[in-house]
């Protein structure tokens, strides 16, 4: 396994602008509301010859009145499990009561602790930082990581302190996996019946999870970040800027996901929200999974089953092509048969024809059902695969504007017939042949 580095600190020291530093990318939510960050986050990191994976986590705040419990068990969990601690602190508004607390508190756990003064923005600045070492700790870098001064140092330091067992890690990619769904059908459930943790904190109120999270998770020896997300709200109707931060991580992080996992609720439905949902991840081009969660909770399992099917097949129909998966968060019901699906929707979603058996099924297709438009033939001059992630073709014709939707539809339904391309989109595109002039 790899090394593990948790930051903590108390609320608004700038935790989760360090991460983002790190990851080079906006993964966690940064906001001047304290106990923005109430999960905690993962990401790999590469630096030099190591892996490493660093975690954010919540603001420690000893007065916090949200969720307290909940955020306390998951800075202790990140603790317990990590190799190295930056404990970040502000160098601005200097040392507070409550770093004393932390850092009694962190001390306990025996692992190596960097002290991050953050906010430090020149040389002059790292003075008034000095009054940190009162916190009985030697390693003390200065940074600014709204900046990023001193972070390849910083880098460096952690380097020096994390052990590299030598080990190769197995071949293969680590899947992403995200968790998509309208709020409360049990999204931060799932995560947390796969990590056998609690990872994503649990609330009946709807928008608990503010940020999209990354957890690292082994299944059956293979490793995944699974990539929880808040509630999707599609649509103009915003209530606060939290709800439309929450949104925008969660749709960057479907850029960043290989399959996405879009979870309903079993006592409701495929409804709107879903169809919203499964339209916003094609759009993406992503690989889907329906997974119908709290199907614990269900009477008349054979009936609902087939209702659901019937439902995805009448209100999706753009997306005929996945299947549904009946699981149950709280038992675990059927929760290893994502993972087979998701191997297998990812291979299709890979998948690269070999140009002589497109050939071929082309050519059945336009012996089995030609297509002519107000007197005109559609001919085919070149057919090939341009890409894959999702599969991509492109057809030149002599007329784009013969290219009705229905015979486009049976194209992709006679190369779904033949190579399955079983839970991912296919592209299809049309441009006029030109021939070339001698």
């Amino acid at each position: 396994m790899l090394a593990k580095v948790a930051i903590v600190g108390r609320p608004n020291v700038g935790k989760s602008t360090l991460f983002n530093r790190f990851v080079g990318k906006k993964k966690s939510i940064v906001h001047k509301i304290s106990g923005t960050t109430r999960d905690r986050n993962d990401y790999e990191i590469f630096w030099k010859d190591k892996k490493f994976i660093i975690t954010d986590t919540a603001g420690w705040s000893m007065d916090s009145s949200l969720l307290p419990g909940s955020i306390s068990r998951q800075i202790d969990s990140a603790i317990k499990i990590s190799d190295v601690i930056l404990f970040v602190v502000d160098g601005k508004e200097g040392i507070h009561p409550s770093d004393f607390q932390i850092a009694h508190k962190i001390r306990l756990s025996k692992k190596k602790i960097i002290i991050v003064v953050n906010k430090i923005d020149t040389q002059e600045e790292e003075i008034r930082g000095y009054e940190f070492y009162e916190l009985g700790f030697d390693d003390i870098i200065f940074v600014s990581a709204n900046h990023g001064r001193c972070i390849h140092d910083l880098l460096d330091k952690i380097w020096e302190n994390i052990k590299y067992n030598g080990e190769e890690r197995k071949t293969g990619e680590i899947l992403k996996i995200i968790i998509v769904g309208k709020p409360n059908v049990g999204k931060s459930s799932f995560v947390n019946a796969v990590a056998d943790e609690e990872r994503s904190i649990i609330h009946d109120v709807p928008g608990t999870t503010r940020d999209s999270l990354m957890v690292h998770v082994r299944v059956e020896d293979k490793e995944y970040i699974l990539i929880d997300t808040a509630g999707l709200h599609r649509g103009s109707k915003v209530k606060n800027d939290m709800e439309y931060l929450s949104s925008l991580s969660a749709n960057h992080a479907i850029d960043d996901a290989d399959v996405a996992v879009l979870v309903a609720d079993a006592s409701q439905g495929i409804g709107d929200s879903e169809v919203k949902i499964a339209r916003l991840l094609i759009e993406k081009r992503k690989p889907i999974i329906v997974a119908v969660n709290k199907w614990d909770l269900i009477r008349g399992k054979m009936e609902v089953a087939k209702y659901f099917t019937e439902q995805l097949r009448e209100k999706m129909k753009f997306m005929c092509w996945t299947d549904i998966v009946f699981i149950s968060a709280k038992t675990k019901q059927r929760i290893n048969k994502i993972f087979q699906e998701v191997g297998v929707v990812f291979k299709q979603f890979s998948k690269k024809l070999m140009q002589d058996e497109l050939e071929k099924i082309m050519r059945d297709v336009i012996i089995r059902k030609p297509y002519a438009s107000k007197g005109k033939t559609l001919k085919f001059k070149e057919y090939m695969q341009v890409a894959s992630k999702p599969p991509t073709f492109i057809f030149s014709v002599n007329d784009t504007t013969l290219v009705h939707f229905s015979y486009k539809r049976f194209i992709e339904n006679s190369l779904r017939n033949r190579f399955k391309f079983h839970g991912t989109p296919v592209i299809l595109k049309f441009r006029k042949y030109y021939k070339e002039k001698l």
